[in-house]
Formats: structure tokens, C-alpha cells, sequence
């Protein structure tokens, strides 16, 4: 079953075009809900005087990769085990 949208975060993701290349990052460096992510996404378009370079979108934060425990390998046990050994 799908979370609730109030579950759901949301990245506000800045696109700049730069000379002949395209910079994607996240504005803020926070994950938001829904409703605060878009009304960062329209202060934010409403302030951009610079439309043609820079304009901002909204991305789902996917936590599928993380939500199962990770596992760790038998070689990595192993490391953990001689780490008090030097390596060299």
C-alpha cells in the first residue's frame, strides 16, 4: 500500500542553466511535506527574476532503497573483525 501524500516528503530541487550546462541540487539541503515544499516552490518562483536561467521543481524523497536493514557481507564482517590489525 502507497504512503498518504502527508507522508510523503519532498525535495525542492533548483535547476540552473549555466553557459552550454545544466546544475541540478536541493535548494536548502531540507526534505519538506507537501504543503511547505510548495510554498517554498512559490516564494521562491514568485522572488526568481531570472526565469530563462533558474527555475524550481518538486521531487518525491524515495526512501525504498533504505527501508530495508542493510546486510552486511561476510568480507566486510571479516574487516570489522581484524581492525586491529594495521594494513600494511
Amino acid at each position: 500500500m502507497e504512503k498518504e501524500v502527508k507522508d510523503k516528503k519532498f525535495f525542492v530541487i533548483e535547476k540552473e542553466k549555466f553557459l552550454d550546462s545544466i546544475n541540478y541540487r536541493i535548494y536548502d539541503r531540507k526534505m519538506y511535506d507537501l504543503t511547505t515544499a510548495v510554498k517554498k516552490l512559490l516564494a521562491l518562483d514568485t522572488l526568481n527574476e531570472d526565469r530563462e536561467r533558474t527555475s524550481y521543481h518538486l521531487q518525491e524523497v524515495n526512501f525504498s532503497m533504505v527501508d530495508k536493514p542493510l546486510v552486511l557481507t561476510d568480507e566486510v564482517k571479516e574487516e570489522k573483525l581484524e581492525q586491529g590489525e594495521m594494513p600494511f
